[in-house]
């Protein structure tokens, strides 16, 4: 009786070992997690980044997810003393603000039936028709096709927005809206203040409201609405960092958002990640604002031309999106932030990668989009229970919507802008 006790013991011990080593779909296999681990490491030790957070999720129903890695590296900071870096740090998100803050806030009023993406910009902000701008229309400002200057001008740094605003309103245009693409922070402060005008609420308190904190997205937050609590978690852009030294470094001029702006934990932005991802799948999440007609109209391939293709606020395939990575199939939807941040997300997979990290902090030594390129192709090659039809499926009917666009491309060539008073805001 007594060997057949241990005889029993041995082989549940041995179905527990066997159990423990087969990853299963909701895991991110040890080894692939070991090569993450190194490559994030090796940059800390290179000097690229100071510290990071990285959390990979799958999407497991009605904005339901499991977490397959969530860790933080290196250190949050310096100054005074050199800090650890923990998952309860807040980043600047940068750019990744365009589409998870402001594209998003301008669907939703577009769900809403408050505006529509053809609508003429100057029709709600009638001050922006000066210079020839009177026909860009909202889409265009949303896929980077409007002309719009690329960005205020370094004159314009230690100005306020009031006059950064007025500045974007009088500036002339680059080329023919709708004919090219070229990448533009000025478009999106634009469309900011769009939202601020359509909603009655200003732009951050919009957001905050309707879309964060549904989502429980509470340790996120823009300059002008955090508090001091979360700001004493808020890891460092540059040394000797103040408003000064930012505004001379960035051009980050207080209350100046839109293109940027968004302040938040990595766990937050991927809840943010993991809604938009059910979303693209159908799924409908009552704390989540966007229902899936709205996401998938964001993410609908639009041909921009050079062989690039922008959804509405997310980028899709263009020289923007090195964050995918390699492997990833095309038909998810991200984006970069100039901090060190980006987001994934892959609807045939149901992955979701969220970066964050303050890679100007403390020496500015360039940019974390090979790092973040790297993950992706570890997790695109490590995942498990993945339908190869799905994947297919996605790939074709993302390459067929950029030929069809691509044939309207562009989609009114016309003559080169020319500028044209702008009418009245009385008329």
């Amino acid at each position: 009786m007594k060997r057949l006790l241990l005889s029993i013991a041995l082989l549940v011990a041995l179905a527990s070992q066997a159990t423990a080593a087969t990853p299963r779909p909701d895991q991110l296999p040890i080894e692939a997690q070991k090569q993450i681990d190194a490559l994030v490491n090796e940059a800390i030790a290179q000097g690229n980044l100071p510290g990071a957070q990285l959390v990979i999720a799958r999407a497991t129903g009605a904005g339901a997810r499991a977490v397959i890695m969530r860790k933080a590296y290196g250190i949050r900071t310096l100054e005074p003393q050199a800090r650890s870096n923990d998952m309860a740090t807040i980043y600047e998100f940068a750019s990744v603000s365009k589409a998870a803050a402001t594209a998003d806030a301008v669907m939703l009023l577009v769900q809403r039936g408050k505006l529509r993406l053809i609508d003429r910009v100057s029709l709600y902000v009638p001050e922006f028709a000066q210079n020839g701008k009177h026909d860009v229309t909202i889409a265009q400002l949303l896929t980077h096709t409007g002309g719009m200057q690329i960005d205020y001008a370094p004159a314009d740094y230690f100005a306020d927005r009031a006059t950064i605003l007025t500045h974007a309103y009088e500036s002339p245009l680059r080329f023919a809206p709708g004919s090219k693409f070229e990448y533009s922070d000025l478009a999106f402060i634009v469309l900011g203040e769009l939202v601020a005008r359509v909603s009655g609420k200003s732009y951050e308190r919009f957001v905050q409201d309707e879309l964060f904190r549904p989502l429980g997205m509470n340790d996120t937050a823009f300059d002008v609405t955090i508090d001091d609590a979360h700001k004493a978690r808020l890891a460092p852009q540059i040394l000797n960092q103040n408003e000064q030294t930012l505004r001379k470094d960035f051009g980050t001029v207080p209350g100046v958002n839109g293109h940027a702006g968004v302040l938040a934990t990595a766990d937050d932005m991927m809840k943010l990640c993991i809604a938009l991802l059910a979303a693209a799948n159908g799924v409908t999440n009552p704390h989540f604002a966007l229902n899936p007609q709205t996401v998938r109209t964001m993410i609908e391939p639009r041909y921009v031309g050079s062989g690039a293709a922008r959804g509405l606020g997310w980028d899709l395939d263009s020289p923007y999106s090195g964050n995918r990575g390699d492997e990833l199939p095309r038909g998810g939807f991200g984006h970069t932030g100039s901090s060190g941040t980006s987001v994934w997300m892959d609807p045939a997979l149901g992955i979701a990668i969220v970066f964050a990290s303050n890679a100007h902090y403390p020496a500015d030594k360039g940019t974390t989009l090979p790092l973040e390129a790297k993950i992706a192709n570890i997790v695109a090659g490590s995942l498990l229970g993945i339908d190869p039809a799905l994947v297919r499926a996605q790939e074709t009917a993302f390459d067929a919507a950029v030929a069809r666009s691509a044939l309207r491309f562009p989609a009114t060539p016309g003559p080169a802008p020319t500028p044209r008073p702008s009418p009245s805001p009385a008329g």
